[in-house]
């Protein structure tokens, strides 16, 4: 008993100098504020980027959606990308991302609800641009959200696994319609829509086909079906429209990548046994496709329908994951809904054109500082 105090003096004096000597490292070494120091963590550098930079990819900044007292300026864009709030996060555990002109939507399996993200050039000052996070709604329509789909027209589309159906939104989040066939549609998991917005197709993951549905709801064919060959599924994880017109859908027991026409007629396969967990899929500008990959962490890419890199490990720093999942590709971004860091993870994506140059160079890609 008469050790004990002293022994606690001795922990508590250590503590208190371990303490002094970040805080003089931090004062030393560290940006001038701590605003400063919250912007570099979140909008990497180019040190921080070169960490975690592939050929293809390049760690941009982090989506988390900690809520924020301020409106506007530079007090929102750190509170909602840093995180800096006494209050808890938005989002914890992202099932789902879509992104478009009209913002970055997700959606949060934690509190079951749907959230739109936006830069706002009007809102910034010294330097930092405005930005804004808000809550759109919560899902109580839907069972189990499972994917969300932003069309080219600004509707979303959320696929609901046990609820049998698609919900159809608009921008703001207002319901507008809900797609259902009770004879072919028993799990939902993923959706999309044609360029022109007159077909919507969703992938059914226990069915293991594609149905095809029009605007009024009805469902007019179905695309592929369960099994072995070319062209079949065995257990459809994740399915989008590519810049070429046709649709890629994700096998996830068989672990390949099916390609139609949008009128159903198969095209190709490609990508077999090049990934484990398939979660996500996007496609960019280039065609090349991302496959997210669950178990190992790490993002699959292939161009020309052929693997060109495989990006990350598991961590929680930039370019690492914990569990990634869905995907969405849009203007040079690429998002990843990193499902157990709590977080939704921007990417700058380097042309082909550069990554052919640079590679020849023998250089690897450089991040951009902000």
């Amino acid at each position: 008993m008469i050790h004990r105090p002293a022994a606690l003096r001795a922990i508590i004096a250590g503590a208190a100098l371990a303490a002094a000597a970040l805080l003089l490292t931090a004062c030393q070494s560290g940006p001038k504020s701590a605003v400063d120091a919250q912007r570099q963590w979140r909008f990497y550098t180019v040190e921080q980027a070169g960490g975690g930079a592939g050929r293809r990819l390049i760690p941009y900044t982090t989506l988390d959606g900690y809520l924020t007292q301020a409106s506007g300026g530079l007090g929102t864009v750190a509170r909602v990308i840093t995180g800096a709030s006494e209050h808890k996060p938005m989002v914890r555990k992202p099932v789902a991302v879509a992104a478009g002109e009209s913002g970055v939507f997700i959606i949060d399996e934690t509190t079951h609800s749907l959230y739109r993200f936006r830069w706002r050039p009007d809102q910034a000052k010294d330097g930092m641009p405005g930005a804004d996070f808000e809550h759109l709604r919560t899902l109580t329509d839907l069972e189990e959200p499972t994917d969300l789909h932003l069309s080219q027209l600004g509707d979303l589309f959320v696929s609901d696994g046990n609820g049998k159906k698609v919900v159809q939104y608009d921008k703001d989040a207002t319901k507008v319609k809900t797609f259902e066939d009770s004879e072919n549609l028993n799990r939902p998991v993923a959706v999309t829509t044609d360029k022109r917005g007159l077909r919507i197709f969703v992938a059914d993951g226990l069915y293991d086909r594609v149905v095809a549905f029009n605007r009024a709801g009805v469902s007019l064919y179905g695309i592929g079906e369960r099994g072995d060959g070319a062209g079949n599924f065995r257990n459809i994880r994740a399915m989008i429209q590519g810049p070429d017109g046709l649709l890629y859908v994700v096998d996830g027991i068989s672990r390949q990548i099916n390609v139609f026409g949008l009128d159903g007629s198969y095209i190709a396969t490609f990508g077999k046994e090049t990934f484990t967990d398939p979660g996500g899929i996007a496609v960019d500008d280039d065609g090349r496709v991302y496959i997210s990959d669950g178990f190992n962490h790490r993002i699959i890419i292939f161009a020309n329908r052929r693997l060109v890199e495989s990006y990350g490990k598991a961590g929680s720093g930039p370019g690492e994951f914990q569990n990634p999942g869905n995907l969405a590709y849009h203007q040079g971004r690429l998002y990843v809904a990193d499902r157990q860091n709590s977080r939704v993870q921007v990417f700058r994506v380097v042309p082909e054109d550069q990554v052919r140059q640079r590679t020849a160079a023998g250089e690897a890609p450089q991040g951009e500082a902000r």
